[in-house]
Order: C-alpha cells, then sequence, then structure tokens
C-alpha cells in the first residue's frame, strides 16, 4: 500500500510524454538507405529476462531508456556471459541509476584478424511511474573497433503500462554519424493481471529493411513461488533457421535478484550461458529466514516525546508521527515473517484517544500474526495505559509512574461572570440535549447535561478500565480497586500491582533481548519499497481526507477547499473509493453542509465513501459523515449531537462601567439589533437583547434547520424522521451507542475504514492502492526562535496588528488581520485556547445558529495525565 501525495500532475506530464515519445518513434520509423552501426539488440541481449519493456529498471534501460523510470528507486544490475567457451570479463557489462542514469557493455569482436573489445557507453534521463514512462540518451563507444564499428547515436525509448495485464514498449537508435537507425518494439501480456504467468514478445527491425522484413522474438515466464523465476524464450535467427531458444531460471530474495540464461543452438547444444544480479528488482523476492538461522529477530520503534497526530510536516517536525505512517510500520511488521519481536518506547508518547485506541487494536493485529510487543514507559495516564497494556512485556522506568485516577468531567459556568462585567445573553435552545450554550446561561449544569456526560464518562471510563484488566490479566473489580484506593502508582506499586511486568529503562530493554538470544532486524522490505512490477500500471487510488477542527468555511474543515475537492475526485476515473477522516465538533453549517454534498455527489459518482470517526463527529461533525457509504465509529468517540443551538450576548452594562457611549442612525425596523458598541480589546458587542418578535423569528429559523438536519440524517441514513428525532434533540452518543441506534455502522480505525472502502470499491486483497492523503501535508515547520510570551503576547501582537491595519492593512481592503480579539480577551481572562476559540462566535456572529458540542465534552480537553 502507497501513501502519495498529489500524483494526478506529474503522472498527466508522463502519459503527455509517452504519446508524443510514441508518435515520434512510429513517424521516424522509415526505410532508408544505409545499415546502422549500431549495439545491436538481437545479438548482445541474452542477458534480458524478457523484453526491454517487461523487464524493466536499469537492466531493460540500455536499449529503452525508459525503462529506467519503471522501478520505484535507482538500481545497479551486472551481467556477464561465456559467450567465448568460458566465463571472464572480457564480456559484461552494467547499468545504474533511475532519473539520471548511466549504462556499459563490453563485448568482444573480430577485428584485424584477431578478436577485439568494444566497450559500449550510455549516459541518460528517464522519468514517468506506474503507469509509464519515457528516457533518452546518449551512446558513444570505446575500444580500438569503436571508430570503425560504431556510430555516436541518440537513443528515444518508452513503455506504457496502462493496464495490469499489458505493456507495450518502442525504442529508437538513431546514428547521429549516418542516415540509420534501430528500432525495436515489444510486447508483454498478463493474462490473469498478476506476476505469476508473463508472455512477451518483440520485433526489431533496422532502418533499410521492410517494416515486415523485420526479426520477432518470443517467451513466456511464470513464478510459481514468490522469489522462484522460471522463463523461455525464442528468438528468431538471422539465417533463418530454426530459432534460438533460452532457458531461464533466477532467485529473488530479500538483498537482490540473480539469474541465469542458458542458450541453445538449433542442434540442442547450449551455446552460451548469461548471468544477471540484480540490487533493487522492481519484483519482491523471498524471505530467507526459514533457510537462515532459528533466533528471535526484533525491531524497535521509538516513540519517545512524539505525539501521534493525523498528518505532520514533511520537515522538521521530529515532535510528531502521522498515524498513516505508523499504521504502515505497524502492518509492516505484523506481515514479515522474518520478525519476531516489536519493541516500542512510549516515554513521553501522547495523542488523541481515538487513536490510542486505535494503535492498541493494530498491536493487537501483531500479537495475534504470532508477534511479541515489548512496551516501555516512563510515565502513564489512562488513555496510554490502556494502549501499553497490550503488550507481552510491560516495563515501567524506575523514576517513572502511572496515574490512574478515573475519569471526570467538569464543566465551568459563566452567568455570573457575564453579570458581574455587564453583558446579557439569550440562549436560543429548543432541543433537550443541545447544552452548548450552558457555559453562557446558567450557573450549573442542566439534569440532560448530566445525564449525556455522565454516558461520556463511564463509557470511556469502562473502556479504558476493561482493556487495562483485560491486557494485565486482572479482573475489572480488581482494577477498579486499584484506581480507587492507589490512584498514583509508583514502580514497585504498580510491579505489585501487576500492571508492569518489570522495572527498567529503555537501554536496558535492548539489552536483555540480546541477552536472551535475539537479535536486531531489518525493517520490512514493504516500507523501503514499491515493487511495481508486482502490479503493472497505476493503482487504484483512495484517497484519505481529513476533516479535522471546527466546521468553518477556510479554518478547521476548510469546507470551501475541501468541498471542491471531493467534487473534483468525482470526476477521477482513478479515483474508487473515498475515506474520510471526520474528526469536527461542528460549528457552520454551510461547510458542513457543502462537504455532505460532496460526499453525495461521490456516491453518485459510483464512489464509496468511508467515514472514519475520530476523537469527536458530532453536531456539525456528524452532518458531515451521515452520508456516507459506512461510519466506522470507536468506542471512546462522541458523536450524534443531532440539533442546532444559537445564542446571543448582549451589553448589559459594560459600557457604561467602561465608560463608552454610542449612538447611531438606522433605517430598518430591526437594524439597531446589529448595532454595537466598541469595547477596548472585546471588539463591537450588540447594543440590545432580542425583543419577542425576534426570538420568535430566531426560533422559527432553528427548527426549520432542526428539520433539515433530521431530514437528512433520515435519508442517509435509510431510517424514519420519527427514528431519527427519537435519538437526536441534541444528544450526543458514544460510538456504540450510535451503533445501536442506526446512526453508525461498525467499531473500526481508520485501517478498517481503508479495508472497507476497498471491499465497497471491489478491490481484491493483496492488490496494490495508492492512499492520497488530503490536505497536503504542509512542508515545514519553522521553529521557535523566540520566548513564547503567552497571552498578553498574544494581545499587544493583536493590537500592533491592528494598529498597522489602521494604518495600511491589506493592500487591497485595508483589513485588519484575521485575529479574533474576543478569543484573546477571553484567554486572557482564564479561559483555555480551545474553550475561548469556541466562545468567541457568540460574540462575533451573535444570533447565527451553529451546529457545535461544548469543548469541554471533547477528549482533547479531558483531564488525563497524558
Amino acid at each position: 500500500m502507497t501513501v502519495a501525495h498529489n500524483g494526478a500532475r506529474a503522472r498527466r506530464a508522463a502519459s503527455g510524454l509517452i504519446v508524443f515519445a510514441m508518435i515520434a518513434l512510429l513517424a521516424a520509423t522509415a526505410s532508408r538507405a544505409e545499415s546502422p552501426a549500431l549495439l545491436d539488440y538481437r545479438s548482445e541481449s541474452w542477458f534480458l529476462p524478457q523484453t526491454p519493456g517487461v523487464t524493466a529498471g536499469p537492466v531493460g534501460g540500455l536499449f529503452n531508456p525508459g525503462a529506467f523510470a519503471l522501478t520505484d528507486r535507482a538500481g545497479t544490475d551486472l551481467w556477464t556471459d561465456d559467450r567465448d567457451g568460458h566465463l571472464s570479463f572480457n564480456r559484461f557489462g552494467f547499468a545504474a541509476g533511475r532519473t539520471v542514469n548511466i549504462a556499459f557493455n563490453r563485448s568482444l569482436v573480430d577485428w584485424q584478424g584477431g578478436r577485439a573489445a568494444l566497450n559500449d557507453w550510455q549516459v541518460g534521463l528517464a522519468g514517468g511511474g506506474r503507469a509509464g514512462a519515457v528516457g533518452l540518451a546518449y551512446r558513444w563507444a570505446g575500444g580500438s573497433p569503436a571508430e570503425a564499428l560504431r556510430d555516436h547515436a541518440l537513443v528515444l525509448g518508452m513503455v506504457g503500462r496502462p493496464a495490469r495485464w499489458l505493456t507495450f514498449g518502442a525504442s529508437r537508435a538513431q546514428s547521429l554519424e549516418a542516415d540509420a537507425a534501430q528500432n525495436i518494439f515489444d510486447m508483454g501480456l498478463r493474462p490473469a493481471s498478476a506476476p505469476w504467468l508473463t508472455l512477451f514478445g518483440d520485433f526489431t527491425v533496422n532502418d533499410g529493411t521492410p517494416f515486415g522484413q523485420g526479426h520477432w522474438g518470443a517467451g513466456l515466464e511464470v513464478r510459481p513461488l514468490r522469489g522462484l523465476h522460471l522463463g523461455v524464450r525464442a528468438r528468431e535467427r538471422l539465417d533463418g533457421g530454426d530459432p534460438d531458444v533460452a532457458i531461464l531460471v533466477g532467485v529473488s530474495g530479500r538483498t537482490g535478484h540473480m539469474a541465469s540464461q542458458s542458450v541453445m543452438d538449433p542442434d540442442g547444444d547450449v551455446a552460451m550461458t548469461s548471468w544477471l544480479t540484480r540490487s533493487e528488482p522492481p519484483f519482491a523476492g523471498r524471505d530467507t529466514k526459514p533457510l537462515f538461522g532459528p533466533s528471535e529477530t526484533w525491531v524497535a520503534i521509538d516513540l519517545q516525546k512524539r505525539t501521534l497526530s493525523y498528518q505532520k510536516y514533511r520537515w522538521l517536525d521530529d515532535d510528531h508521527v502521522a498515524w498513516l505512517d505508523l499504521l504502515a510500520q505497524l502492518e509492516a511488521v505484523r506481515d514479515d515473517k522474518q520478525l519476531d519481536i516489536l519493541v516500542l518506547n512510549l516515554a513521553g508518547f501522547t495523542g488523541r484517544p481515538s487513536l490510542l485506541w486505535e494503535m492498541r487494536q493494530e498491536l493487537q493485529k501483531v500479537r495475534d500474526a504470532g508477534k511479541r510487543v515489548v512496551i516501555y514507559l516512563d510515565r502513564a495516564g489512562m488513555g496510554t495505559m490502556h494502549l501499553a497494556a497490550v503488550a507481552d512485556r510491560l516495563v515501567l522506568d524506575p523514576q517513572g509512574d502511572l496515574t490512574l485516577p478515573g475519569l471526570a468531567l467538569s464543566r465551568s459556568y459563566l452567568k455570573g461572570t457575564l453579570d458581574k462585567v455587564g453583558l446579557g445573553f439569550q440562549e436560543h435552545r429548543y432541543f433537550k440535549y443541545k447544552s452548548a450554550a450552558e457555559t453562557l446561561s446558567r450557573d450549573s449544569m442542566s439534569e440532560a447535561d448530566r445525564e449525556q456526560r455522565q454516558r461520556i464518562v463511564d463509557v470511556c471510563y469502562e473502556t479504558w478500565r476493561n482493556g487495562i484488566a483485560a491486557g494485565r490479566g486482572r479482573t475489572p473489580a480488581a482494577l477498579d480497586a486499584v484506581i480507587d484506593s492507589l490512584g498514583f502508582l509508583a514502580p514497585n506499586e504498580a510491579l505489585a500491582a501487576g500492571l508492569v511486568d518489570e522495572v527498567g529503562r529503555w537501554d536496558q530493554v535492548l539489552e536483555s533481548l540480546r541477552k536472551e538470544g535475539a537479535r536486531p532486524g531489518r525493517w520490512p522490505e514493504s516500507l523501503r519499497r514499491d515493487y511495481w512490477d508486482e502490479q503493472w500500471g497505476q493503482p487504484a487510488r483512495i484517497p484519505v481526507v481529513f476533516l479535522v477542527g471546527d466546521c468553518a468555511m477556510d479554518s478547521g474543515i476548510n469546507g470551501r477547499s475541501s468541498s471542491a475537492w471531493l467534487r473534483k475526485l468525482a470526476g477521477d476515473p482513478s479515483v474508487k473509493a473515498v475515506v474520510l477522516r471526520a474528526d469536527s465538533p461542528g460549528g457552520d453549517p454551510l461547510p458542513s453542509d457543502l462537504v455532505a454534498d460532496a460526499v453525495r455527489a461521490l456516491k453518485a459518482a459510483g464512489k464509496p465513501v468511508v467515514v472514519s470517526q475520530g476523537d469527536v463527529a458530532a453536531s456539525g461533525g456528524y452532518w458531515i459523515s451521515m452520508d456516507g457509504s459506512r461510519i466506522l465509529t470507536t468506542p471512546v468517540t462522541i458523536t450524534g449531537s443531532i440539533g442546532v443551538i444559537s445564542g446571543w450576548l448582549w451589553d448589559a452594562g459594560i459600557a457604561e462601567k467602561a465608560g463608552v457611549t454610542a449612538e447611531s442612525v438606522q433605517r430598518g425596523r430591526h437594524a439597531d439589533l446589529y448595532s454595537e458598541i466598541g469595547l477596548p480589546l472585546l471588539g463591537g458587542v450588540p447594543r440590545r437583547p432580542m425583543n419577542d418578535e425576534e426570538l420568535a423569528r430566531t426560533e422559527r429559523v432553528i427548527r426549520d434547520m432542526y428539520g433539515q438536519f433530521v431530514t437528512a440524517v433520515a435519508t442517509g441514513r435509510n431510517l424514519t424522521y420519527a427514528a431519527v428525532d427519537s435519538v437526536a434533540q441534541g444528544r450526543v452518543w458514544m460510538g456504540q451507542d450510535a451503533i445501536d441506534r442506526g446512526l453508525c455502522d461498525q467499531v473500526g480505525g481508520l485501517s478498517d475504514a481503508i479495508a472497507e472502502a476497498r471491499r465497497l470499491a471491489g478491490i481484491p486483497a493483496g492488490r496494490d492502492v495508492e492512499l492520497v492523503e488530503y490536505p497536503p501535508r504542509p512542508l515545514v515547520r519553522m521553529p521557535q526562535l523566540g520566548p513564547r510570551l503567552g497571552v498578553m503576547g498574544s494581545l499587544l501582537e493583536w493590537m500592533s496588528l491592528r494598529t498597522l491595519a489602521t494604518l495600511g492593512g491589506d493592500n487591497e481592503t485595508g483589513a485588519a488581520p484575521a485575529i479574533d480579539a474576543g478569543q484573546l480577551w477571553l484567554q486572557g481572562a482564564g479561559f483555555g485556547e480551545l474553550e475561548a476559540r469556541w466562545l468567541a462566535p457568540f460574540g462575533r456572529e451573535a444570533g447565527r445558529a451553529r451546529v457545535v458540542v461544548h469543548p469541554d465534552a471533547l477528549p482533547v480537553d479531558w483531564r488525563l495525565v497524558d
């Protein structure tokens, strides 16, 4: 499985070059008078296992420069033969490189009554990908016969691989000293679209020879076992006699490929044998562990002080590990027969609760494949301990600790604060559980909110408690007792409670493995290589789209650009399915609906859309999930919250206290509703509350939007309106609860969503797919070059930017930078960045309906050590 980043443009460019090269080659193949003094393909290519385009890689590039680019990385291929009756270095050659490449072939020729060496050299450039490639090279010769027997030449080559079952190629070596050329056309067929059987053929014609009088060759290769290559090929003789026949045997391992090819003359005798070695062949080799060495092997993943995240910067970002990258490592270890032990350093490791849960599931799959998992910790809370408990062997640092106090969700209320400072707030709440605005409207928790929050606490506590107990061989009741009686465990207490197996340091863990006889292993080849020969052509593409953050047009989920990109995918024939990772507490309904509409367009185009929910996919986050072909969620995911909320923040005396007065003129009966009074740092605040007529109008708008939301969910989930309404009313649900109520389909993580997308798209297991991430990973993370000034520094920065904006600001509009003063004021008042960002729109966009849950219900803000 390949993870790629926006390669469509490169593929289109390569396709255009291939078409151009094909036209140029066909146009140039015409009869001319002279015979070429060029490296002869028919007599000098017996080291090729198949034809140049089918063989691919450096060894094929000597006769078709485009073949150099038909592998994922540069390699070096070496060959020789015993044509002179014994194995010597009088006949040998090599080819190396990929985009920039070089090739050499040494042969012996009759010269002035004896035998002399003729050295053919070639340097060139090649480009392309799995669907095809083009190349251009310059060829010359050295050695005493070179001036008489060789012309300098340009070699143009192309290879196309439009399907899993078809390869075709063409090359032309054009003399630069005479009106002469050699043309090679070849083709390969795989009747089963798989590498176990390949049929191939070639046709060679020189300029000056009628096209129909060219010479043919044909053959086949079978791979009955991984790493074993058996082949036969026949080639028409120039004298018109019975064709020459060659038998090939090749073996591939993890360190390369070796092949031997014996050429039979018409009498059945071996005329010559060639040998070929390849350092980076475009196909996988056979695992050698069953043949060599009984000792166990291990690999280590050092995640010390790393944060597990959805994406990371491409450069200068050692603080994060992207989940798709780590997932590829875990899957590779799971499937590699040469590896026995996976060792992880989780000291200082953190991550979203949903990702930690998914990581545990993947580690369990590693164990189920017969591997041992060893984990080292220094400190852990409930979530990290739940992850680490999956290990066969768990080691805690001598100065480390476990913090297992259980789980609590608390909420702060600002009604009294607003009263004191002189701000009024009208909550537009018409649905029982839609409690997002309670922070501003109440001084205590409502019973409805208490009910749903208690369910969050119970489900997450039981998920973690049960997982830790199962992994450590304890009963849930026994773990409850440890949590309630200890909460904080020193290393000796954790060891006595059976929560860890031993106490030690990371280097001691590795040293103990060596003392046990285990040896460090190599990382699986699948992480280092993409074997393009295993599947011809461009693999099916499955974009993985991360919709993370609040539902906003140009931030968070970036509803404007994300929906446009999803619509573009609907018309891309290479895209067979799409995976959406939804991790959003909601926000503005407009970007939510833009994304949902794009999802429906993808499905209408016949492309399944599988939704994978993260920490939270609630309210607007559920809106972007509801139309998925399948919705996967985790036990610790908060979802649902189908409802609409709004609120109105207004001046109830704050301006008077601040000594600020304002006047306005108006036209329109309700125009003064949106008239604001400007306050230092806080920004504009509406001057009055809504009257009864305006409140009634707001209620109609919100109820209408709620009806649209419920109807859309009912359509997307194939439920009745009544069924959805009974589980809506703003109620948040945990993952399994949502499945039980028809809002989601199954428990699973991102890897399960990708597997489900493959299944729905009809892509067989084992066939390559290309995973394309969106948004593209940012290029570089700029380092922090000075001290962090905190909230006061942010306020000073904001004020200086406002001053700059007043003096000129944006070149076109003179507008101030998009920095929210209300958010900064709230942070200065002691609120966290997440909660301040959530609260600010109630002042900035007063009265606008929102589909959102409160941030203190979100996993990223839970009060856990990890």
